[in-house]
């Protein structure tokens, strides 16, 4: 059990750092295609390679992490925001994917990170979800 309480320990402290990723200092905005979500991509690029799993991005702009081979779990959420979003809007539906595969599960896991649900960027929500 304490391993799992680690795991999302580290999943919350995830989410901290990625709420540093945005156009406003002193409030959480991160646009599809801004600086802040390259940011945003390269950190939990980073963070789904050092969980052994093999990432891409695909044409819609979705990262995208899969662990393992053969029928898969499917988790995630989207990486972009409202702006003035709340620190855990969206990203935390793709740190427990990360941490899920980070126990070695004995299935195949995808995580995809949407990068525009929110609809900020062109005013249509869901684009990169629809991938």
């Amino acid at each position: 059990m304490e391993r799992f309480a680690e795991l999302a320990r580290e999943a919350i402290r995830r989410c901290r750092l990625l709420a540093a990723c945005t156009e406003h200092p002193g409030h959480i905005t991160r646009t599809f295609l801004s600086p802040s979500m390259h940011e945003a991509h390269r950190m939990v690029r980073a963070w789904m390679e050092g969980a052994r799993m093999e990432v891409r991005v695909d044409a819609a702009g979705n990262l995208r992490g899969l662990f393992g081979s053969g029928a898969r779990l499917l988790m995630g959420s989207h990486l972009d925001t409202v702006p003035d979003a709340g620190a855990y809007d969206g990203i935390l539906g793709v740190m427990p994917g990360i941490a899920l595969v980070e126990c070695q599960p004995p299935c195949a896991v995808e995580v995809a990170a949407f990068s525009d649900a929110e609809g900020v960027r062109f005013g249509m929500p869901f684009l990169g979800a629809w991938r």
